[in-house]
């Protein structure tokens, strides 16, 4: 079967590390060839580069950000040259190639994962019928990512069924760094008994809600808990209002390959969002071993069994979510790590995310 795959970049994110997780698998046992828009040589659109399996074929298209119509005569020459079975889009892509889904229908299948819920990738009216109409005469098959996702496809768009595989990550496990870590972590602990907390998420205060995880540590400082809150992700450098309002108890270490050996020497893991699909920061953690203290959205909702397999808040306020990280603090011990990877196997291995998608390509495919 041959797979093409389509992401605007290989910058550091969830969306993007499934992406490469994926078609890695994939390219095990099927011809598949990666694209990606925006220039990889800037900043970090690369920064998956180093991941990729030599067993794909990865293209760059070198595309500056912007919407741009004339795109879909780009695809179009990309499809009739490569003469794929199946396409795969991410994120807002999936706009352009919704007339190519009706030209090449009888020969092409069009799949578009959904990487969060639909009110809010949409942004117009007009949009949401365009959509509605490809998914609901299956020209585009939308996945969801979450039972969360599926419901708000399918109440969104009125789509009576709406195919559901939840995201995957592939196990790396703790790397040759993770001695270096332990000593990093150690030094930044005020005491032996310190808790140490990680948050790993790009700078999105909008999604992802870090003012108010910072503020929440602010408090837990005030009041005397002996913790600490390692931050990772890309654009903190750059969030400077966000950065003066951190005590010194709040440590922005930059954007980390290696987020496996941070949670691996953490206690908990914290996602503050204010929505989500399904993370795969989350999924990392279980992998990991590292429990999740999370808010009440998206696929945390579905995954996370309160006092069980992690902590959720009871609402996305900022009290609330206060009050899950002391309970963590006092019933953390009631957790079995064990436990929570044997979780992230039964669920969120890469290998059964891949073998769904290997499954609805082959139902939808004609070869």
């Amino acid at each position: 079967m041959k797979i093409l795959q389509f992401m605007y970049s290989l910058v550091p994110g969830g969306a993007e590390r499934l992406v490469v997780d994926l078609s890695n698998e994939l390219a095990e046992n099927n011809d598949l060839v990666l694209y990606s828009l925006r220039d990889d040589a800037l900043d970090n659109q690369g920064f998956y580069l180093p991941d990729i399996s030599n067993k794909l074929v990865y293209k760059n298209l070198k595309i500056s950000p912007g919407f741009k119509p004339w795109l879909v005569f780009t695809f179009y020459r990309i499809l009739k040259k490569e003469k794929p079975n199946v396409v795969h889009c991410h994120l807002n892509l999936v706009n352009y190639f919704f007339i190519l889904s009706v030209l090449f229908y009888k020969k092409i299948r069009f799949i578009y994962t959904i990487h969060n819920s639909a009110e809010i990738e949409v942004k117009s009216e007009i949009e949401r019928i365009i959509r509605r109409f490809f998914y609901k005469h299956k020209f585009f098959i939308p996945v969801a990512i979450s039972d969360e996702t599926k419901r708000s496809y399918q109440v969104y768009y009125k789509l009576e069924e709406v195919d559901l595989i939840y995201n995957g990550r592939k196990f790396c496990g703790k790397t040759i760094k993770y001695d270096e870590v332990i000593k990093e972590v150690t030094l930044l602990k005020p005491t032996l008994n310190t808790l140490t907390f990680c948050h790993s998420a790009r700078f999105h205060n909008e999604q992802k809600n870090q003012e108010m995880l910072i503020s929440v540590f602010n408090k837990l400082v005030e009041e005397g808990f002996d913790v600490i809150l390692l931050i990772m992700g890309d654009g903190f450098d750059k969030a400077f209002e966000l950065r003066k309002l951190a005590n010194g108890q709040i440590h922005f270490l930059g954007v980390k390959h290696n987020v496996n050996d941070y949670l691996y020497a953490s206690d908990a893991f914290c996602l503050s969002s204010n929505f989500e699909g399904m993370p795969i920061s989350l999924i990392e953690a279980f992998a990991c071993g590292c429990i999740p203290i999370c808010t009440p959205v998206g696929g945390c909702v579905n995954s996370i069994e309160h006092g069980r397999t992690g902590f959720l808040s009871r609402t996305i306020s900022e009290e609330d979510y206060l009050q899950a990280i002391k309970e963590f603090i006092t019933n953390r011990n009631n957790i079995d790590k064990n436990r929570l990877v044997e979780f992230y196997q039964n669920n969120f291995s890469m290998e059964l995310c891949t073998s769904k998608y290997i499954e609805l390509y082959s139902s939808r495919s004609d070869n």
